[in-house]
Formats: structure tokens, C-alpha cells, sequence
């Protein structure tokens, strides 16, 4: 069994229950094989959300990977080989209504997309949680991925 670290850091709340509801179903199914930390930064404006973003990166040594639609793209596959090759706890960035600053680009490790499109913060995050159990199955040879 391979254990990942992992963190998210989401600029925003999930006002939506029905987001909220699937996003703690994905957490519990992640949480079974590894450790999924979400840590909510509050919304303000754009540069006072990246200082408060690099903080937090600072703070843990980590392998950060920014999430826009300008970044990498992966496969499912590609991302679950690539997140088994890390060696230190993997934090996810996701932007607020106002995206990330270039700032907190600029610190990443590594700046992907979920996919060309633009989507809310509240859908990126319940997308990645997705990708992150479909990944934490694909590693643990689990039938879910197919």
C-alpha cells in the first residue's frame, strides 16, 4: 500500500451543501489510505490571499503544485505515478473567485490544470478530490480507476 501526505489549501468556504456533502465522501474514501488535510484560507482580495497562500506554503516543507488552467496537463494515470514519486507531503493550491496570484505561481513546484477549462473554486476542489482518490486507487491497485 502506498501512503501519500497531502494538503489542501482552498481560498474560499464550500457554500453549497451539495459540494460539501460529496467533497466529505471523497475525504473519508481518501482518508482510508492516506492523510488529506483541507485548510480553508478566507477570501479577500487577490494579493492578500496569495501572502496568506505562500505563508502556509512556507510554513510546511512540502512540494507545492498550484492548480490553473494554464498549467500541466495530466492523465489520471500520469498524475497518480507522478504523486508516487514525491518524496515530501504534496499541498494542492486552489485559488478563490479571483484565481491564484502570480505570486504564489512563482513559489509553487509545479503549476497544473484540472483541465483547460475554468471552473468555480467549489467545483475545482470536489474535481481534485476526485482525481486525488482516483490516484490514491490507481497506486493501491484498486478497481475504482476503470
Amino acid at each position: 500500500m502506498i501512503a501519500l501526505a497531502l494538503k489542501i489549501f482552498a481560498v474560499g468556504k464550500l457554500k453549497d451543501a451539495s459540494f460539501s456533502l460529496k467533497c466529505e465522501d471523497y475525504l473519508k474514501k481518501i482518508k482510508f489510505d492516506t492523510r488529506l488535510e483541507v485548510i480553508e484560507i478566507k477570501d479577500s482580495d487577490k494579493a492578500a490571499e496569495g501572502e496568506k497562500l505562500i505563508t502556509a506554503v512556507k510554513k510546511n516543507p512540502c512540494y507545492a503544485i498550484a492548480l490553473t488552467e494554464n498549467g500541466k496537463e495530466y492523465t489520471s494515470l500520469e498524475l497518480a505515478r507522478h504523486l508516487g514519486r514525491i518524496n515530501k507531503t504534496v499541498v494542492f493550491i486552489i485559488g478563490g473567485h479571483h484565481g491564484l496570484d502570480s505570486n504564489v505561481l512563482k513559489c509553487s513546484d509545479e503549476v497544473i490544470a484540472l483541465s483547460k477549462l475554468t471552473f468555480t473554486h467549489e467545483m475545482a476542489r470536489l474535481i481534485l478530490l476526485e482525481q486525488i482518490y482516483r490516484a490514491v486507487s490507481i497506486l493501491n491497485n484498486r478497481s475504482y480507476h476503470r
